[in-house]
């Protein structure tokens, strides 16, 4: 009697294998493709980076927000506890404009803020890999202009 072998493709452990395999590759392309397509950090222009940030906040998107913020001057929460403690001041009508500083351009967010007037923050803007991002440190200002001089 001759002993008959099944074809590699039929025996259960090649096919476990293969099932393995296909798994494997569908989840290396899964992972490649989306950091691929991942939007960089921060924005081409000024005004992009500023209607970026309005939006942002607007959107109370903190993910969103993050994206816009220089990650070597900010923490890994940096984002998330700014949108919080701008939402505790019940913000309304959020804006975002683009001003020079002492040297380096000013985004200030200002909003109306139900029972506190108006809240205001700044941040400079910095190049980042070719892209304008906020730094994390605010701009020190010699007027009270929330760190932007008025004149810009």
């Amino acid at each position: 009697m001759t002993e008959t072998r099944q074809p590699w493709l039929k025996r259960p452990s090649s096919l476990i294998l293969l099932i393995g395999a296909a798994l494997l590759a569908a989840w290396m392309t899964t992972v490649i493709v989306s950091i691929a397509s991942e939007e960089p950090d921060g924005e081409a222009t000024l005004d992009g980076l500023s209607s970026a940030v309005r939006q942002a906040l607007t959107d109370r998107d903190d993910g969103e927000f993050g994206r816009l913020v220089d990650s070597d001057s900010a923490g890994d929460d940096y984002a998330k506890n700014y949108v919080d403690r701008l939402g505790d001041a019940d913000p309304r009508r959020i804006r975002a404009t683009v001003s020079q500083g002492g040297g380096a351009p000013v985004i200030t967010v200002t909003a109306d803020a139900r029972g506190k007037g108006t809240v205001c923050t700044a941040w400079s803007a910095v190049r980042s890999d070719d892209r304008w991002v906020l730094d994390a440190a605010p701009p020190v200002g010699s007027q009270k202009e929330c760190g932007a001089d008025a004149a810009g």
